[in-house]
Parts: structure tokens; sequence; C-alpha cells
């Protein structure tokens, strides 16, 4: 209905304005069509005004949308770019690890699993037969040791973790070189067993691997101490350990390749 009322006022308007419409007006008869005319031209000029403006506000829609999928892609790129900053970052702290860990071959691996259920603690690496990987290899992160491997597939292998429940590893407070058991347990932890009473041990003391029982190797890091429990008629003390990092949120791993526990082939 509009563009019918608007084509009406614009054939008007052509009307009124052409040079034989001009002789009509300035006839007497035509003068009382002047008000008239007035009329016309004014809503003529009023609806070009609209139709003008209609115009611009759909090229202000179109380069709003065009603003959008701008701002979107930058979007996307500043989220990639941080990616491979934080990839970067990974990678750079595992070559850290190997200068100051020298003396082992390293195969790098990334994590591609969790365990989804709470009874075992255990991730899977993109590492397999295939890629040399054994069971009983030691795998470490940039901030210490991650487990063991335990099961092995042609492309992929899975690492049981040093907090899981049945992990048992000889380890030491790196202070005062005081070796004791170090246990995993069933909410992530960690604890250290047979530290005798007379060992002063401090919050925040790191615990490395001790290298006895030929499971993994010596002086790699493995927790800090959380918190010191003395009983009365205990002999040892009890440590309770935290993990030097989260353990269900390593991406990036080595695995020491020419490490072989004893009494593994």
């Amino acid at each position: 209905m509009w563009l019918g009322v608007l084509g009406g006022i614009a054939l008007l308007s052509i009307v009124f304005s052409g040079n034989g419409a001009a002789e009509i007006l300035r006839s007497p008869g035509a003068q009382a069509l002047s008000p008239v005319q007035a009329l016309v031209k004014g809503i003529a000029e009023t609806s070009g005004a609209f139709v003008e403006m209609l115009s611009r506000l759909g090229l202000l829609s179109d380069e709003n949308r065009q603003l959008r999928q701008q701002v979107d892609q930058l979007q996307s790129q500043v989220v990639s770019l941080q990616e491979a900053g934080e990839e970067n970052r990974r990678l750079r702290a595992l070559l850290e690890y190997k200068r100051d860990h020298p003396g082992w071959e390293y195969a790098p691996a990334t994590v591609i699993a969790h365990d989804p259920n709470n009874l075992t603690q255990s991730l899977v690496i993109d590492q397999g037969a295939e890629d040399g990987m054994k069971k009983g290899m030691v795998v470490v992160a940039s901030f210490g040791l991650i487990g063991k491997i335990v099961e092995v597939y042609p492309g992929t292998s899975k690492v049981l973790l040093v907090a899981d429940p049945s992990s048992v590893i000889s380890g030491q407070l790196q202070r005062s070189r005081a070796r004791g058991i170090v246990a995993g347990r069933a909410d992530r932890s960690m604890e250290m067993q047979y530290i005798e009473k007379g060992v002063d041990v401090i919050v925040g003391e790191m615990v490395v691997t001790s290298g006895l029982g030929g499971g993994f190797p010596s002086g790699i890091p493995m927790a800090k101490v959380a918190a010191v429990i003395e009983k009365d008629q205990a002999l040892f003390k009890t440590i309770n350990l935290a993990p030097v990092a989260p353990l269900d949120s390593v991406r990036d791993v080595l695995v020491i390749k020419d490490f072989m526990p004893v009494g593994l082939p």
C-alpha cells in the first residue's frame, strides 16, 4: 500500500513540475490548486527523504554486519595466537627439562585422553609400540614425574599416574635426603611414609625419586610437602604431599626411552 501511495505522490510531483503544468497553473482557474500543489510537493520531499533514510539504514545494516564479521575473525585470530603462545611455552618448558636432566634419550608425546573414572588415575599418550614405546618406560613433564607406561598399543600407550592408589615409589626429601615410600591416594594426592620422627621436614620441600628399587631414575621431582603429621605413639612421620602441578591438565610429556626398570625387558 505504501509503495502505491509513494508512487502516486511521485507522479503528481512530476506532473506539477513540468513546463506545461507551469503554464496551466498560471491561469486564474488553476490558482485554487496552489495549496494542493504545495501539499503534494511537501509530501514528495518528505517521502524522498524517508526513502533516502531507508536506503542509508540498509547501508548501515550491511556495514554493521561486515564489522561484526571482522570482529569475529579478529577474535578467532586472537584465540589462535594465544593457543600458539601457550603451546610454545609448554614446549620450551620441556626443552628446559631436557637441558636440566641430561643423560637420557627423550621422546616427546602428547596426551590425548584422561581416564574418565575415579577408579584409576591414568592418561593416554599418542605414542605406542610403533614408536618404540615399552611397558615400564618412565614419563615426565616439564615440572617432573608423571608416571610410567603400563599398557602399550600400536599407536598409543596408557600411563599410570604417580598419584594413583596403586602407585608406590621410593622417594627422598630433597633437603635432608631422608628416604621413604611415596604412595598415591584416591583423592589424587600422595603421602610419604616411613620418615623417622627426628627428620626435619619443611612444608613446601620438594620430594624427588631416590632411584632405589630400580623403578625410576633418581632425582626426578615428584611432589611437594603439603603437611607433616606426627602421632605420639607412632615411630614415623606421615607426610602429606601435593603434586608439583595438576596431573589432570598436563598436555605435553616426555618418555625416557633408554631407561628400563629392573626386572622388565
